[in-house]
């Protein structure tokens, strides 16, 4: 990887977080704010999250220096910034990375990204030109009008062992490959359950893990847990 690349989200999945670079904004007397995240994962460098409008961009670039700003205040770079929610998480591989939309009346956008760790996972946002971190945390109104396509309404068997595999549709219509062998888990986004239509831009990975077992078999409960998915209340799931 090079400096300023831009990656997709889908190359985050297995890349162990090594440490962290932060960027505040100081000025005057305001509470910091965020303006700048690098997440350093092994194998690709640090990874730079920030919003230049609404939505969040991904490139490869190293952290930058301290400055001020005169009338705009100054900007402080913190390694590892204790009590930072994602500090947390340093260490382990990046899971799953998901998609979240912002939705009104007048706007729908990309708002950031969910980050899935063994130990947990946290919401990156890009929300009015600002950087939000969000653990477990509501954030208000705006809550309302986030939206992540993890509930399944339609789960169809198609493999009981060696692999567990299941074709799954989200309540918003996008088909997910769930498969597990080898005791690797993943989930793959693809236009519909016809292979023929997997080599195209719509087709990505959005979950991979590896409990260490080599294991072949495993219930759809387990598997939708470890993988950040959950069955709507009517879900219809049949045994292929």
């Amino acid at each position: 990887m090079t400096d300023e690349e831009e990656l997709y989200a889908a190359d985050l999945i297995g890349k162990r977080l090594l440490r962290v670079t932060t960027a505040w904004h100081h000025y005057a007397d305001d509470e910091p704010s965020l303006l700048h995240l690098w997440l350093h994962l092994e194998g690709l460098g640090p990874v730079h999250f920030h919003t230049p409008g609404n939505g969040l961009s991904l490139t490869i670039d190293q952290p930058h220096e301290p400055f001020s700003m005169e009338q705009y205040g100054s900007i402080v770079v913190v390694e590892d910034p204790p009590g930072l929610s994602v500090t947390r998480f340093i260490g382990e591989p990046v899971r799953s990375v998901r998609e979240i939309s912002y939705r009104d009346a007048r706007v729908d956008f990309g708002a950031g990204l969910t980050l899935q760790f063994p130990g947990g996972s946290i919401r990156l946002l890009a929300l009015d030109d600002e950087l939000v971190l969000a653990h477990e945390q509501q954030l208000g109104p705006v809550e309302a009008h986030l939206r992540e396509d993890v509930i399944l309404a339609r789960v169809v068997q198609t493999g009981g062992g060696f692999p567990s595999q299941w074709d799954a549709w989200t309540t918003g219509g996008q088909y997910l490959y769930l498969r597990y062998r080898h005791g690797e888990g993943t989930v793959e986004q693809h236009p519909s359950e016809d292979t023929d239509t997997w080599d195209g831009e719509e087709s990505r990975l959005w979950t991979k893990w590896d409990d260490g077992t080599d294991g072949g078999h495993i219930e759809l409960t387990d598997f939708l847990t470890l993988a950040g998915l959950r069955l709507a209340s009517t879900a219809e799931i049949s045994p292929g």
